[in-house]
C-alpha cells in the first residue's frame, strides 16, 4: 500500500512573510509538486531545524528521500517522526511500507503493531499488516487483518485480493471466487484477479468459464507468458484447438524456455494428430526439462498409438 501523505500544491499563503515551520513545510510541498527537488529539500530541512518535533515534515521528507531512492535516509526520518509523535500514525505505516519494499515483513508486523497499539482502527495498518502476515505464510492472521480493514474501507481492492488467495489456499472455492468478484468490481482492470479467477475455475473444471478469464486477463496483459499459457490451457480443455495452439506458440514465444509451453503444443498438436508436430515439441519439452524426458517420450507413443487407432 502506497504511503498515506500526499503532496499538494498549495498555493495560498506561499506569497507571505510568516517564516514559521509551516511556512517552510507547505512550500516544500509546493516545491516538491512543480518538479524543484533541490529547493523542496532545503525547505523540508529548514521546517524540520526550526521544529525538531515536527512528524509531518519528517514523514514528508523520508517520502521525498524514499523517492530520490536514498531509503536509508527515509527509515531515518520516518523513526525520528514516531519517536517524536508516537501518535502520528502516518509515518509508522510509511515505515512498514518501505520495510514490505525491501522484503523484511517481519519488522513491518513489529511497526505496524505499534500503529495499532495506539488506533486499533486504523485500516492502512490493518491492511498492510494482513499484507505483510499473507508473505509470512500465515493467512490465518492475514485474513483476519484483511478482514478488519476490508470492514473499515470496503474500498481496499488488495484486502479482497489477497483475503481470495488465503481462500484458496484454504481450498475454499466459494469465498476466494466471492472476494475475486469484489476485486473486479472495485478495478475490472486487474488483470491478475481475472488470472486467478481464471484458474480457480479451471481447478473445478470450468474450463470455458476459466477460458474466459484467461482471455480478459491476456487482454489486460498481453506480454505476460503465463496469462497466454494459461488461456492457451483453457482453451485446449474446451477442445477449440487451432485456438490452442496460436495461444500456446505463443506463450512459447514470450518465454522460449518454458516447457510446458512447449509440451501443450505437443499435446495440442497430438489432439489433432499431426504426431510428427507432437513429437517435434515433446522432445523440445525435454530439452528444456531432462528431468521429465521420460514423460514427454511417453506422450509421443501414446500421440503415436491414438493416431494409428483412427
Amino acid at each position: 500500500m502506497k504511503k498515506t501523505i500526499f503532496f499538494f500544491i498549495l498555493a495560498a499563503g506561499l506569497a507571505g512573510c510568516n517564516r514559521s515551520p509551516e511556512f517552510y513545510f507547505k512550500r516544500a510541498n509546493y516545491l516538491v509538486s512543480v518538479g524543484k527537488d533541490s529547493q523542496a529539500l532545503e525547505n523540508y530541512n529548514k521546517a524540520v531545524l526550526l521544529q525538531r518535533s515536527f512528524p509531518e515534515a519528517l514523514t514528508a521528507r523520508g517520502m521525498f528521500y524514499e523517492r530520490q531512492g536514498d531509503k536509508q535516509k527515509a527509515g531515518l526520518d520516518y523513526s525520528r517522526s514516531i519517536d517524536t509523535n508516537p501518535a502520528y500514525l502516518p509515518a509508522y505505516n510509511n515505515m512498514a511500507a518501505l520495510l514490505m519494499d525491501e522484503g523484511n515483513y517481519k519488522g513491518a508486523v513489529e511497526v505496524l503493531d505499534k500503529a495499532l497499539a495506539a488506533s486499533p482502527g486504523y485500516s492502512y495498518a490493518l491492511l498492510n499488516r494482513g499484507l505483510s502476515y499473507y508473505k509470512l505464510n500465515n493467512c490465518g492472521a492475514a485474513s483476519e487483518d484483511l478482514t478488519r480493514a476490508i470492514n473499515l474501507n470496503p474500498k481496499f481492492e488488495l484486502a479482497f485480493y489477497h483475503r481470495a488467495l488465503c481462500a484458496k489456499k484454504a481450498s475454499n472455492i466459494t469465498a476466494a471466487l466471492t472476494d475475486l468478484d469484489s476485486v473486479l468490481t472495485l478495478n475490472p482492470a486487474a488483470a491478475m484477479a481475472w488470472f486467478e479467477r481464471g484458474k480457480i475455475k479451471y481447478a473445478v473444471n470450468d474450463f470455458a468459464g476459466a477460458s474466459l478469464d484467461f482471455a480478459k486477463a491476456v487482454e489486460l496483459k498481453p506480454e505476460g507468458p503465463a496469462m497466454v499459457y494459461w488461456h492457451a490451457l483453457g482453451l485446449y480443455k474446451t477442445g477449440a484447438q487451432e485456438a490452442a495452439l496460436e495461444s500456446a506458440l505463443r506463450a512459447l514465444d514470450l518465454k522460449t524456455d518454458s516447457y510446458q509451453a512447449a509440451g501443450l503444443i505437443g499435446d495440442i498438436y497430438a489432439a489433432m494428430y499431426d504426431v510428427p508436430k507432437a513429437r517435434e515439441y515433446y522432445l523440445k519439452a525435454a530439452e528444456l526439462a531432462p528431468k521429465y524426458s521420460a514423460y514427454y517420450k511417453a506422450r509421443i507413443a501414446a500421440a503415436a498409438k491414438a493416431a494409428a487407432r483412427r
